[in-house]
Parts: structure tokens; sequence; C-alpha cells
């Protein structure tokens, strides 16, 4: 008889960095089974903190006191500019939505007004960084005290312990939010420089994370009978910022329960500080604008921005404000605030009386309604997707922080009377999506469709290119006249498509373009030309190939010949002067990036003239030609 397999104990951290809340779990498992006993949140965050499951998405980047406050989380001194929602601003994707950062940015910065800056003794009241790095510097304090969790195990432990990350996003995230979290979170850290051993960084999404706990517990706490085999249930992940849902089937209960989801996981931005955007437009068309700029020092009101900040009077008074927003009810009373000082004997008409405002119960229905009835449709659109697999539904899930809403579960409640189902909140939801991820980093082997393995680019890899001159962006000695087009053209500009440390997925190839790529030749002349490729292992990476050239690797050269294309294929142009017409071919260099491997295809609107195959590895780069 063969001895059982020995199983080497592991550790599984877990991260849910939220658009208002961060929480962190870590597990120590020996095999590839989670129980949920077994799985312990972080709850000591530090000084000033308190003991909590977990801890505010702030930071602050405002001076400490004597008291020497942490300055993040919920430890902020009193005149402190508190950083907030910059979570959402990872996933700004239309360029609608970039200008308002843009605009909203000059407005926080009084529209570079002489007077502000020259008071401000050329300091800004919030940080100049990007989102990123916003982020990267807050996850840098949430890492500190996940090293103060796992200090058990030490230095030398924590060399050799195998060690995999599970980081959770939205289900309707794209790769720009996806590659700037994993790199924030590698900085921060996250990384194999901290746990030489680290076998994978996993990334799940947050509703299927919320789903896998979320069923357990409840099986655990109801009964066998609570879930039964092949039917299916609906969870609603209802967070800050974003609100994800999900449907799964019970694929079997025993020996193991096993769940599998049966739709696309559904999501939109209208979480609860939504509501909070909707109090803060309202407070200013109350007092006006003037009065609100000397309450809210950040005066981005309607709007996410990528400096969404809030002062020591906005703090304040949110902190009111969000203990009636999670009582508040239908047919709840007329609710009155106390505005902090120096507004407490403020009197504007009637609309406030003493310092004090009052919203009615129709004014704060309005902020709640449209956020109640995007959820409500997110959740109907995945009932409908189950009930035409003909599968039994009886249960609706609710967790994340909204789900404490009163009046949210009644909203969700009335919807799904109709249709015979059942609202359930567990007590836990507010930890279900951490908790969850570290059921996936646990049984990552059985979990495979659900998890995505994050790597990064070992390089950059980028093209050099011929560009319209700019005074302004180019160099004198890069200006080159072109001979057919007599356009002024800046040479040699370094383009990278992709850049070292990007994210590359296992289950989502990482696809980039560049172009147009023109290539002008006369009736007579050749039609053959060359597009080298060049790698850099540096972290900064260069932009004019006549500085930077020895320090690049040429790692390939695509060869194109156009000769067996028809010249009206191409775009016919006139010369300058006596030279004779031209022919101008816009070509795109498309770069598919997946782990280990490059494809690259060079393209004539749909036509591929030329591909190759570069191996993206610490080793010498190695190439396949076609």
């Amino acid at each position: 008889m063969e001895a059982p397999e020995v199983q080497q104990q592991r550790l599984v951290v877990a991260i849910d960095y939220g658009t208002t809340y961060t929480g962190v779990a870590i597990a120590t498992p020996t095999g590839n089974r989670a129980y949920l006993e077994e799985i312990d949140v972080v709850e000591d965050w530090g000084p000033g903190m308190g003991n909590s499951k977990k801890i505010p998405s702030v930071i602050s980047y405002s001076l400490k006191t004597q008291r020497n406050e942490q300055q993040w989380g919920a430890d902020l001194s009193p005149q402190a500019i508190a950083m907030v929602h910059t979570k959402l601003q990872l996933d700004v994707v239309e360029a609608a939505a970039e200008l308002d950062l843009v605009l909203q940015s000059l407005d926080g910065m009084y529209n570079l007004d002489f007077g502000y800056i020259k008071s401000r003794e050329g300091k800004p009241k919030y940080t100049c960084k990007g989102p990123e790095e916003i982020v990267e510097d807050y996850l840098t304090h949430v890492f500190t005290y996940l090293l103060q969790a796992v200090s058990a195990f030490t230095t030398e432990l924590r060399r050799e312990i195998p060690v995999d990350i599970v980081a959770t996003i939205p289900a309707e995230w794209g790769y720009r939010a996806k590659n700037s979290t994993f790199r924030a979170l590698v900085e921060a850290g996250f990384s194999r420089d901290t746990f030489p051993n680290l076998r994978e960084m996993l990334l799940v999404s947050e509703p299927e994370a919320a789903a896998i706990y979320t069923a357990r517990y409840l099986k655990e706490a109801n009964g066998g009978n609570f879930l039964r085999q092949g039917e299916c249930f609906v969870l609603c992940d209802a967070g800050g910022g974003t609100v994800d849902v999900v449907s799964y089937k019970v694929k079997q209960l025993e020996p193991t329960f096993e769940i599998e989801p049966v739709t696309l996981a559904t999501g939109e931005k209208c979480g609860s500080i939504f509501i909070n955007l909707a109090f803060k437009t309202w407070l200013r068309k109350l007092i006006g604008p003037r009065l609100y700029q000397e309450l809210d020092q950040a005066q981005l009101v309607d709007k996410i921005s990528s400096h969404d900040a809030e002062g020591e009077r906005m703090r304040a008074l949110m902190k009111k404000f969000n203990v009636y927003k999670r009582k508040f009810e239908k047919g709840h009373r007329d609710i009155k605030i106390d505005l902090p000082e120096p507004f407490e004997n403020l009197d504007l008409d009637t609309r406030v009386v003493g310092g004090q405002i009052t919203i009615t119960c129709d004014e704060m229905e309005s902020f709640f309604e449209p956020r109640a009835t995007a959820i409500v449709n997110l959740i109907q659109g995945q009932v409908e997707q189950v009930q035409r697999l003909r599968t039994k539904l009886r249960n609706v899930f609710l967790v994340g922080g909204f789900a404490e809403s009163k009046y949210l579960q009644s909203s969700i409640n009335e919807s799904l009377q109709m249709r015979g189902l059942e609202l359930r909140i567990p007590d836990t939801s507010w930890t279900a999506v951490v908790q969850g991820a570290a059921i996936f980093g646990i049984e990552k082997s059985t979990n495979t469709a659900s998890l995505s393995v994050m790597t990064a680019c070992d390089r950059s890899y980028g093209i050099a290119m011929f560009v319209p001159f700019s005074e302004v962006e180019h160099h004198e000695k890069d200006y080159f006249l072109d001979p057919l087009t007599k356009t002024a053209m800046a040479k040699e500009q370094l383009k990278w498509l992709i850049k070292k440390g990007d994210l590359i997925l296992s289950d989502e190839p990482k696809e980039v373009r560049a172009g147009p790529i023109d290539f002008n030749f006369t009736e007579n002349s050749s039609r053959r030309g060359t597009i080298p490729i060049y790698s850099y292992d540096g972290k900064d990476t260069p932009d004019r190939l006549a500085i930077y050239e020895s320090d690049l690797t040429r790692c390939h050269v695509i060869h194109y010949d156009l000769k067996d294309i028809p010249t009206q294929e191409f775009r016919r142009c006139k010369a300058v002067g006596n030279n004779p017409p031209f022919y101008v071919a816009s070509l795109t260099l498309i770069m598919r990036v997946a782990p280990g491997s490059i494809h690259v295809a060079l393209c004539l609107d749909q036509r591929i003239v030329a591909t190759a195959v570069i191996s993206d590895t610490p080793a010498e780069t190695a190439v396949q030609e076609s």
C-alpha cells in the first residue's frame, strides 16, 4: 500500500481593492480544497485605524500633524485632502471621459489662475500623480500590513514557501484597467521580489469570487437542501463604484461542492458613491457655487475624476450623510443634517436654517432611484438569461457594501416577488469578494475557467516611425523633408507598442496596433521595404532612435514586398512640382502579445503582407518568420 502523498503548505494572498473599501485575506492550505474557517481576513491596519475587516480606499498627500497620522485608510489628519474613488479612474476608456478629467483638473487648479498659484506658493491642493501611481501608493500601505499579518513566516520561510496571489476586478473592466491594477500591485510589493517562490498571480472577477464564497457560506449555514444539484442562482455584487451580476448552476454537492457559470457577468458603474455624487450636486445648487467652494475644497461634484478628493469639511458632512444613506427606505421621513463649521449658523431663506439642511424624502429618493433601477435591470437581465435555459432558479444573492441599503433591498425585492424569487443577503456579504478570491487561489487547479494568470512582459517592444514634424514635440535634428510630398517630418520617432512590465493574460492576448505606416513609391520604383522591431530592457522608454539606438536591441526586421498588389489598391497622389505621381501604401502593424510569445502581422487593409513570431523570454530573442 502506497503512502499518501505529502502536500506542501503554501500561502494564498487575496486582495480586493475596492472603490470605497479594500480587503485582504490569507490562507495557508496544504491541499487544493478550501475550508471557509481556514480563511483569515486581515483586520489589523495599524495605529489609528481600529480593527476592521476592510479599510477605506483613501490616501492623502497632505502633511501630517504632531499626532503623526498614517494619512491613508481611516487615519487622516484634520486638514488632509483625501484622494477618493481613484479605482474608477483606472477604467476611463472614452475620449469624452478623458476630456472630463482635464477640465475637472483645471477646475481644481482654478484654471491655472496666477493669484491662486501664488497663494499656494506653487503647491497644489492635491498630488500631481496619475490614478495608477495613487493606487500604487495606497496599495503599498496595504502591503505593509499584509506583511505584518504573515509575520509568523520568517524571511527565510517566506523565500521558500510557495505563494499564490489573487486579485479581483469588476466584471467588465478592459485591458487598460487590468494593466494598471497589475502594475500597481507589483510596484506595491505583491511580487516575486517579496515572495521569491511566487507561483502565480491570478485574476478573478469580483462577482465570480463573491458567488463561490456566498454559495458555500449559505449552504453551510442553511443545510444541505438549501441549494440543489442542477439549480441556478443569480449573484449581485453591489459595491461602492461598480455593480456586477452573474448566474451560476450547482454542478455537484458531494464529495465537494462545485458551481459553474451559466451566463456572462454583466455590470455597470452604478454603485453607492453615485448617490453621494448626486447629493453633492443637489447641495451645490442649494447653497450656491461660492459657499460650496468653501465647503468642498475639491469642487469635483457630479463626476468621478482622477483627483476626486474630499477635505475635512466635506468628509465630516459625508460621514453624517452616509449614516442616513444606509438607513434610507421608501417613505422615510425628511432628513435634517447639520453643516460643519464654519456654516453652523448659516441661514439661506428656507433652504438652510441655523446651519441645518433638509433633504425631503422625494429628494433623497431621486439620489437613489437611477442607481437602484440600473441594478434591478442588471438582475432582471440575468434572470431572463437563466430562465431561457429552462433550469430551476429560486434565489438571488445580494452582497457588497451597497447591499446594506434598505432602499436597494426593497427595490430588488419588488421586482423579484413578481417572479416568485427570493432575495438573500448573507451577514458576511461585505467580505464575500475577498474570501471568494482566497477560495479561487486555494482551488486554482479546479477553477481554471474563471481564473486568468497574470505575467509581466519582460521588455518593451516598438518601432521607429516618420511622423509630421512639430516644433513643440520634436528635436530639430530629427527634421526631414519628404522628397515626394515635400512635407516636414520627424524621422525615426520611437513608438512603443507594449512596455516592460505590462500585463500579459493567459486567456486574453493583448492586441496593439501601430499605423498608418505610410510607404510612398512611384510607378517604376521598388515596392520593397523593411520595418525593424526594437526591444528595450530599461524602465523608462526612449523616444528618439538617433540618440538611443545603441541602447536598443533590433530583435527582428520585417521584410515586405508589395509588387504583386495591383496599383489600384493604393492611394494615388499628385506630386509637388514636376515630379511624377506617386502611390501611398498605408500599412498597419498588429502585435498580439501572449505569454512567452509575440505574434506580429503587417497588413494593408485586410491583406496580410508579412508575419513573424517573437519569443518574449529573458533569454536571447528568437524569431520565426513567414
